[in-house]
């Protein structure tokens, strides 16, 4: 009687330890659950920065972009949320989208492009306009300089 209680208390304790790290990684390396920040330049201008949230978590916008420009030594943060049109997954963590800007004072065009989160530290991402200009891509050496210089204490993300 004895060993089968402590047989069924080694079962209780040591069979969790095997079960949950398989079932936390089978979610963690899913498209089903993903957020991530990504650094980035605006508009080929290596002057405008910014840090781009692209994640599935309800309540908030997919695709959310706060640009850091600096103008006379000062630096002008503006939030932009976009609205998700279309995605693909074309592999695990390799999306393809299309999206507008809903708030954006210029205009809403739409921007189509790759997210490629497959390395989460160093994401790549390429999205164009109509027209083919590219309007989002990673953060250059020129924008990484000019973060430095400006807003060191702000994590724009990987």
């Amino acid at each position: 009687m004895k060993s089968i209680k402590i047989r069924g208390i080694i079962l209780i304790v040591f069979i969790p330890l095997f079960v949950t790290p398989a079932w936390s990684e089978n979610i963690l390396n899913s498209d089903y659950d993903y957020s991530i920040k990504i650094a980035v330049t605006i508009e080929e201008n290596e002057n405008i920065m910014g840090k781009l949230e692209y994640s599935n978590h309800v309540p908030q916008f997919p695709i959310q972009l706060i640009t850091f420009n600096s103008i006379s030594g000062r630096v002008h943060p503006e939030p932009y949320v976009f609205e998700l049109l279309e995605k693909k997954v074309i592999s695990k963590k390799v999306h393809r989208i299309k999206c507008r800007s809903i708030n954006n004072k210029y205009g809403s065009i739409e921007i189509t492009g790759t997210i490629d989160f497959s390395n989460e530290f160093e994401p790549k991402i390429q999205l164009l306009t109509e027209r083919g200009n590219i309007f989002i891509s990673n953060i250059s050496e020129n924008g990484k300089k000019r973060h430095m210089e400006y807003i060191p204490n702000i994590w724009l993300g990987h």
